[in-house]
This record gives C-alpha cells, structure tokens and sequence, in this order.
C-alpha cells in the first residue's frame, strides 16, 4: 500500500512540476493597432539605430509596391505606409526617429500626391524621389530599372497581391526584380525591359489561373511555382526556393498590407513568407512548418489579422496538453539502430503528426528535435486486447526508418493530434557496437512492470480486482508519465547531468542487455540510471560474465525480482508472491520469477551490486557523511557527521558485505517501524571491478532537479562526489 501511494504522489508532483516548466512557443509577433502601425513596429525592429533611405507607399494602393521589396532590401531601406497627402502620426514619428538622408514614394500622383512632398520636406528631409509610371506595370518596370543587373527575374501577376509578396523576401536576397504581368499577356514595358537587362532566368509565381500559359511561352528559361491557392503558392515558393531558410514570417492571406512591409525584414533574416487564414492555418503551412522542423517564426499583425494560438511549432517536447486514451501507443521495439525500421502502433480519434526528440541538456532546452512525420490519419484501433498478456493488438500504423545520423539516446515520439494535445512513446537508439567509456542502461522491464495499461500491471494495487498479472506484453502503451513509463521519474534527471557534463556515452535497454549486447561492446562501465528493479536471468548472467565491466548504480532496489522475457522477448513474465505457481519450478528452476535471493535462484543481489534493497523509509532522510576521509570526498568540504537534507527516501539499499566494501556514507531510516541504515558504498569486487551504488532514489535530482524540485535541488558536493566515482570507474 505504502509503495502504492509513493507512486501515486510521484505522478502527481512530477505532473505540477513540468506543467510549471512548459516552455513558451518560440512565435513573435509585430503587430499594432493598424497597418501603419505594423510597418512601423517592422521598420523599428530591423532598423533600430535609423536608416538613410525611406520607401513611402500608399496604404492602400498595393499594386504600385509589389515590387519595391528587392529594391528596398538593395538600399536596407524599410517600408513604410501612408495616406495619398499626409503622413499619419506614427509614421510621422517613425520617419524622424530613422533620420533618413532620403524618402523614395513609390506610386504615382494618384497614389501619393504633392501634398506628401511639401509635408516631408516640412518635417527636414532633403531630398523626396518618385517612383512612378502610367500603371503597376510600368511601375515595376522603373523599379527595376534601379536594381543592378540580375541573370534573373520573377514574374507574378499584376491584378492581385499573395504570390508577388510571398516570393519578395527570396526575390530580394538574389536581387532579382519583381516585373508584373497579366495573366494572358505580357504587357510591353515587361518585354522590354526582359530584353534590356537581358534576363536569362524567369520565375513565374502561381499557376496558369494567374499567368497564363502565352505569358510563359514569351519568357527565357521559365520555371514555375504554382499550387492550387495562394497558400499553395507561397508554401511551394519556400520548399522550392528557399528550403534552408530555419525562420519564416507569417501573415495573412487575404489582406496585404502586413507582409507588403515585413518582407523586407524577412529578406534581412534570410526568412520566408508563408500566408494563413486570420483563425486557422492551412494544413499544407501546418505540415510545412512541422517538416520542415520549424521552431521560431514572426507573426505579421495584430490579433486581428492572425489569430493568437493558431500556429503550432514543432521543438517544444514538453507535454502541455495530454490527450490520454484519445491518442496514444507503442512501439515494435525498445531500442533501435540507426538506418533500421520501427514500427509504431497508435490509436487516434483525429489526424495527427509525429515528433521526434533526443533527451538530454542540451542549454537547459531538455532535448533536441530530431525528426518529424506529418499527414497522418485517424487511426481507430478496434481489436480485442488479449486478455491473457493485455496485448493491445493494434495494427501498425507508420513504419519509420531511424536517420543514419542519429546518435544514441533515448527518444520520445511525440504524437500531437489536431488540437494540439500529445502522448509520447518512448524508444532507445542505439550503437551497433557500443564503444564509450558509459553504457547507460534503461530500465524497460521496470516500465513495463509497472504499468497497468489495459488494466493489469505486475502490482496488484494498480490492477484490477487488485490481482496482478503474471505475462505483460510490451506491445501496449504505457500509461504513466503521458506515455513515456517510468523515464521521467528516475532517469531523465541522470541522463540530463551526464550529458550536460559531456561525457562518453552509449545507450540500451533491458532488452539488449537481455540479448548479450555486452559480448559486442568496448565499454569502462554500465551506468543503471533508474530504477531497474526487473531482470533477467540472462541479464545478470551476462553482467556477470563481462568481467571487465564496471557497474554504477544511481538509483535503488535494482535487479530485485527475476523475470522472463517471451515471445521473441517481447512479454514479459513475472509470477511474484505467486512463484510457486510459475511451471519453471519443474522445467527449469534457476529462471522462476520470484526475488534473486530466494529459492529456487538463490542468487543475493549484493553477490553482483555489493549492496541490496531493504525497504521503504518512513520518511526521507539527510545523507550522512560517515567517511569523509575517502577519496569520493575530495573536493568537497564535507566531514564525518556532515548531513545533506533530502537525499535519502524513495526506497533504498544496504550493504552487509565485510570485504571489499567501502562504505562512504551510512544514514539512519527506519523501515517498517525498525532502524536500519542507507548505504552509498564503493565496492571492490573480487574479480577487480568496481561498483559504485547510491542505494536511494533521489541522488539523481541532487544533480539537476529537473521536474523534482520538490524532493531535490542541486548540490555542488553531490555533483564533486558523483564526478569523482566516474573518473574512477572509465
């Protein structure tokens, strides 16, 4: 009961503690109370310390500034908005604040009049130029005559607005001026000026409902981009032109204004320009974001235009919002090598996409993105569960082949369903033959023993009619931790620390170690990170065969219970209390499923770790330095008698080993009402190994507190401590 309610109280502050930590999506926005205001705020964030040119244009009257955005980037030139004869306030402002040497007005008389003039040259400013002509087109046309030569030049149609501005930030960095059309003809001053800067590259934005096939036919070395709508267009313009682009301006799709005046901006940060609708981003820039791993974008205009909470990025591991039963599953292993498949099972009410992450430090972020999977479709699983495992028995639903660059770790797939709600599966990526000073172990049996999933976990407080089972399959999702099992709870907290440090690290699972992964392996020592508190006979055999393994042990009650793994290592059996029913007993008795000190194994755990679980303490207890003068201590300022609060609960170990054991710390519990202490030892074993074992769980969030600042924080002496047994042990 009691170890029911510490796993109960466990789920319960880990899930407070994280959603305290939920990282904030990495979107900007410039926006303001109008278009001008948007221009504005844009030309203050790129041009903070002024500008010397200016480009006016009229808020309303795009088509004269389709064009200006190459010839803007040209001159580092924000653009800005105004009204036909006068300068609103902000603008006003905004034009003394940038103190520029000169104002170009794009457009004609009719769209920016006299009146401007006198009113710009009234407020100090030297010289007011013209860009003008009879019509849009000849007004690109003299843009262009601007620019410095270019072997290229995008064409878009001049009647509407979405395509010019979604390829001005790539027009731009290439200098290639933005010559406008019709749709069935290309108008004279277009031809001419093709000719007169002798264009040798047309890129043609939107399909033939936009320009027509006998404007293509009267352009050099045509390549267009097209697509079904705007979104399309703009969409196929980044994938196509611009795909190394890691920033992308967003705006909306139906109104201009914003992205006429942030494309320049977005030429600046080498960022594309994709369209939205104001209250729901199209699913081909949705999926594009997601593929294309997208993790910082700037929304273009106030809430009006695009709708806060409408974008969602990939990059941000953390579970904001769990989508439980609705979506989740499991994978075909629990491990897996680089250039090899894995096959995921899920179940999903709605379309969802894939997420794939490596745990680690990485800056205090926590984990990198490592891949994504998107356009996947609800996926409704209804086949019985097999009773006698609790085998979900879904059908597969994506096949996924690992990267070949991917290192190894451990990963969590992070499937997020269209209201943005997730679960993860975990899996281990690991080496093909493991060669690092550390093997970091991941405690996969223990996951699954625990996990009761389909109603039936190896515990029986956790099952129902509180009867355990004896066979789980791993073909079922985890339920604890969102999907991810026992990882965050012990491991993830070591796992951080380790590689914050930089050390020498490779990866595996129960599994692997249960399949003789060590046989291949050149490594100094196995780091059990969790608690591990399921083996295999094999396991340990094989532990114990790997003479020239080292074992450090950051957690407690490890390697407990003896177990089985069947059906091609994928159920995992274990009879318990009830081990006398376990028909091994006749067939083969060193593997029955009850504890490894126990008949028929009799196999204590302190023959292989130097030290073995005792229980449960009361309550937690500080460490308690009982031989300072040990070498583990250097560096630190700790004494015999010293206390370090907090280190000591959970469950933990001792050791009544007398040769060969050091012990470095000795702390007074009671377990079950009786005093008893806790051992962190170092253990020289007598084939000339060495061990390392903590014997409590909470050493690991005294060296990053990671989702446990309510039993830990961190401590410099544990950390010199911990430092100093690893130099030993690689």
């Amino acid at each position: 009961m009691k170890k029911r309610l510490l796993c109960f109280l466990l789920s319960l502050m880990f899930l407070a503690l994280i959603s305290d930590q939920q990282t904030l999506a990495a979107e900007e926005r410039v926006g303001g109370k109008d278009r001008f205001e948007v221009a504005v705020n844009l030309s203050k964030k790129g041009w903070p310390n002024g500008s010397k040119t200016v480009i006016l244009t009229n808020y309303l009257a795009f088509a004269d500034a389709l064009s200006a955005a190459p010839f803007a980037y040209q001159l580092d030139s924000p653009i800005l908005l105004t009204q036909p004869a006068k300068l609103t306030a902000s603008t006003k402002t905004e034009i003394l604040r940038l103190k520029p040497q000169k104002i170009i007005l794009v457009g004609g008389k009719g769209s920016l009049n006299d009146g401007l003039i006198k009113e710009l040259k009234a407020v100090g400013i030297p010289v007011v130029e013209r860009i003008g002509g009879k019509d849009r087109f000849e007004v690109s046309k003299n843009i262009a005559g601007k620019m410095p030569p270019s072997e290229g030049a995008v064409i878009a149609y001049g009647m509407n607005f979405p395509d010019a501005l979604a390829v001005a930030p790539y027009a731009a960095r290439s200098g290639y001026p933005i010559l406008l059309t019709g749709k069935d003809s290309l108008p004279p001053v277009i031809s001419e000026t093709i000719k007169q800067r002798n264009i040798q590259h047309s890129i043609i934005v939107g399909g033939e409902g936009s320009v027509g096939k006998t404007v293509a036919d009267a352009l050099p070395n045509v390549q267009r981009i097209g697509g079904k709508d705007r979104f399309e267009v703009a969409n196929n313009i980044f994938k196509i032109l611009n795909p190394g682009s890691k920033k992308v301006y967003i705006s909306n799709g139906l109104t201009f204004a914003d992205a006429l005046t942030g494309s320049v901006l977005a030429a600046k940060e080498n960022a594309s320009m994709l369209l939205t609708w104001p209250t729901r981003v199209p699913d081909i820039i949705q999926n594009t974001l997601i593929d294309k791993m997208i993790t910082e974008t700037l929304v273009l205009g106030g809430t009006g235009s695009v709708g806060n909470g409408i974008i969602y990025l990939p990059g941000q591991w953390e579970m904001k919002n769990w989508a439980g039963y609705g979506l989740q599953g499991y994978s075909s292993k629990t491990s897996v090598l680089p250039n090899e498949s894995i096959t995921f099972y899920i179940n999903s009410l709605q379309n969802y996409h894939i997420e794939f992450y490596r745990m680690g430090y990485y800056e205090n972020k926590g984990a990198e993105l490592k891949g994504t999977l998107t356009g996947r479709k609800a996926h409704i699983q209804h086949k019985p569960i097999k009773q006698d495992t609790l085998d979900a028995n879904w059908d597969p639903s994506v096949t996924y082949s690992i990267p070949s660059g991917w290192e190894s770790g451990v990963y969590l797939a992070k499937i997020v369903n269209q209201e943005k709600k997730a679960s993860f599966i975990p899996f281990v990526v690991r080496d093909i033959n493991p060669k690092a000073d550390f093997m970091v172990l991941i405690a996969t049996n223990t996951y699954q023993a625990y996990n009761n999933w389909g109603g039936k976990s190896l515990y029986g407080y956790n099952s129902t009619n509180k009867e355990a089972a004896v066979k789980l399959s791993f073909n079922r999702p985890y339920k604890n931790y969102w999907g991810a099992g026992e990882f965050f709870t012990y491991e993830y907290n070591l796992i951080r620390w380790l590689e914050k440090k930089g050390y020498n690290l490779t990866y595996i699972t129960d599994t692997d170690l249960h399949e003789g992964i060590l046989s291949s392996s050149d490594i100094k020592t196995l780091i059990i990170a969790g608690h591990d508190e399921y083996w295999s006979k094999q396991m340990r055999d094989h532990v114990e065969d790997s003479q020239d393994v080292n074992l450090a042990m950051f957690n407690a009650n490890i390697g407990y219970w003896q177990v089985r793994l069947e059906n091609e290592n994928r159920t995992l059996v274990g009879y318990k209390y009830r081990a006398a029913e376990d028909p091994f007993n006749k067939t083969d008795p060193v593997q029955v499923t009850t504890r490894f000190r126990d008949d028929p194994v009799n196999r204590p755990e302190e023959l292989l770790f130097g030290t073995m679980y005792r229980g449960i303490p009361e309550k937690t207890m500080p460490l308690v330095v009982t031989n300072s003068k040990h070498w583990i201590y250097e560096g630190t300022s700790l004494k015999d008698g010293d206390k370090i609060v907090g280190i000591v609960g959970g469950e933990v170990d001792r050791s009544d080993l007398t040769s060969g054991i050091e012990h470095i710390a000795r702390s007074p519990v009671t377990l079950y009402g009786k005093p008893s202490v806790a051992d962190v030892i170092w253990y020289n074993k007598p084939d000339g190994r060495k061990v390392f074992s903590v014997g409590t769980f909470y050493w690991n969030y005294f060296l990053d507190p990671y989702g446990h600042q309510d039993k830990g924080r961190y401590d410099k002496n544990i950390e010199i401590m911990t430092i100093n047994a690893l130099e030993r042990l690689k």
